[in-house]
């Protein structure tokens, strides 16, 4: 239902590589956007079951899914072919040449034989020295793994850096001449498609650089789809669908607004390829920005000292509506084979690595009498956070449930924990949807002492901070702690933050007064059309 029509509506086209359906900022946003008055279509591609390559919702958004696969795994299976030539031309040279060298050295009368031979004739000080001699290349070699290791202390301290920088920064005080950000180590003067030629190949022995030549096609597929639609505004979410975005704005010459759901150069274990190539991305697309949104102040602030090329970012966090909340049926308690008097910690998400879930697992069996963990979601670690709980009684794990059912759900628990760990950048400043999640369904946090999780608990008071020292101890002894009045003012705290820090309180009119600029444009562009197709009609 469009609530009020805006004064120049507009034809927009956001990009996202997933189903888009299942993305709820995306789909926050879209409605809003519909809402207002404009035309809005989602680009996205078919996955985890939703295949339907066109769907119009109930109030009018369009969605798209671009089966990219087919037409680009055609393409890169012949151009792998094809790298594939040298790179077994040079693996079959590097055995002939290891073949022949292993040949030449133990041959009958070859240098392995001589100086076996030599050694036997060695004399006792002789001996010493060489086995002093060997005494220091095993130190050397101890050396250079030292060497190592203080570059993965570097980095850590690179990592404090940043995070006082941003402390600083959000705070409102000087961060210094030179902010620590994050850099690429692609050099910037590698074309991309040198890249996909040099480091491609690298994924057959292991390397996990990533599949460069597919992220170009794959681009160049949503962002064709993208001109068909002739937007007047292109909308990418996240930081692999902006290269597509450029390419829209190139083409149309239209404004190109940039969502970034998070710090996308510390969003994994810094490996060549990844995180590498999004430091690339930003830094070769963010002075093309029209408009910039971010999750939070720390990304935020993170982003405009790092890259101070773009335009000032609009904060949106992921904040939903304060949802009414029906009486609770059960069904958690259920479904969980779980007594209606037993307590619950909940975990709800993905089980993926540096969650801090393993962690999590193991502090089922110390919680105290009258509470359980029940985990529900599903992700890679399911199997080994079960063999973690070994059958315990007190640790349950669920299937994950529809976006539309989990309010239902999440309200039979007494806490919701976030127990992200403190290993990357992009967990410290995190506000993960769950944020919203557990409050509105009237369930306190507890969460890790992190700035921006840190924030919202202690300004509503909606729940508790885990100790610096995350262990499966600390975090029973914090639920042990926890008296009926404790979680019943923690409740209230709940029903605040979900009132105040809401979509429709605070971010829906953000959103809208980003778009406000555009529609004045595109306003002034339709009337400057309108008086050029008259002007000739007067002519004549």
């Amino acid at each position: 239902m469009i609530l009020f029509e805006s004064a120049t509506s507009m034809n927009i086209c956001m990009i996202v590589f997933n189903n888009a359906t299942r993305d709820g900022r995306v789909m926050r946003e879209a409605h809003t956007l519909r809402a207002a008055g404009h035309a809005v279509t989602v680009i996205g591609v078919p996955e985890s079951g939703v295949t339907a390559l066109e769907e119009t919702l109930s109030d009018g958004v369009k969605v798209i899914r671009v089966p990219w696969q087919e037409r680009v795994y055609r393409k890169h299976r012949i151009l792998s072919i094809l790298r594939l030539i040298p790179c077994a031309a040079a693996f079959v040279g590097a055995v002939y040449g290891l073949y022949r060298l292993f040949t030449w050295l133990f041959a009958a009368n070859g240098p392995a034989a001589q100086i076996w031979s030599r050694l036997a004739q060695l004399s006792l000080p002789a001996a010493v020295v060489l086995a002093v001699t060997l005494l220091a290349s095993c130190y050397t070699v101890r050396i250079v793994g030292r060497a190592v290791l203080s570059a993965v202390s570097r980095r850590q301290k690179e990592n404090d850096a940043i995070r006082r920088a941003v402390i600083a920064g959000t705070a409102g005080d000087s961060v210094g001449r030179s902010f620590p950000a994050i850099q690429s180590r692609i050099p910037n003067w590698m074309p991309d498609f040198l890249l996909e030629i040099i480091a491609e190949p690298l994924n057959r022995l292991g390397a996990r650089t990533g599949n460069f030549s597919l992220y170009r096609y794959r681009s160049r597929e949503l962002a064709a789809a993208a001109i068909g639609r002739k937007p007047d505004v292109i909308h990418c979410h996240d930081c692999v669908a902006l290269p597509a975005g450029w390419l829209v704005k190139k083409t149309l010459g239209i404004p190109l607004i940039y969502d970034a759901h998070e710090i996308y150069e510390a969003v994994a274990a810094r490996r060549f390829g990844a995180t590498d190539y999004f430091a690339r991305i930003h830094r070769k697309y963010l002075p093309h920005l029209d408009g910039f949104v971010v999750v939070n102040d720390s990304a935020a602030t993170y982003y405009r000292h790092a890259y101070p090329t773009p335009p000032e970012a609009v904060v949106i966090r992921n904040a939903t509506n304060a949802a009414l909340v029906g009486p609770y049926g059960g069904r958690l308690h259920n479904a969980a084979g779980l007594p209606a008097s037993e307590k619950i910690l909940l975990y709800q998400g993905g089980f993926t690595k540096d969650r801090g879930l393993p962690t999590l697992v193991r502090s089922g069996a110390l919680l105290a009498e009258g509470w359980s963990l029940v985990l529900m979601g599903w992700g890679p670690l399911e199997n080994e956070l079960k063999r973690i709980a070994g059958g315990s009684a007190k640790v349950q794990f669920l299937r994950a449930v529809r976006a539309a059912e989990l309010l239902s759900w999440t309200q039979g628990a007494t806490a919701g924990i976030v127990p992200y760990e403190d290993t990357i950048l992009n967990h410290w400043i995190a506000t993960p949807n769950k944020l919203w999640e557990y409050p509105n369904a009237g369930v306190p946090l507890i969460v890790q002492p992190f700035p921006e999780m840190r924030r919202i608990v202690e300004t509503y008071k909606c729940g508790w901070i885990l100790p610096a020292e995350f262990t499966p101890r600390a975090i029973a002894d914090l639920v042990e702690s926890l008296t009926d009045e404790a979680i019943a003012q923690a409740k209230l705290g709940c029903e605040r933050f979900s009132e105040e820090d809401s979509w429709a309180s605070i971010y829906r009119q953000r959103l809208l007064s980003l778009y406000g600029r555009f529609e004045e444009r595109n306003s002034a562009a339709a009337a400057s059309a309108v008086g050029d197709a008259v002007s000739p009609a007067r002519a004549a």
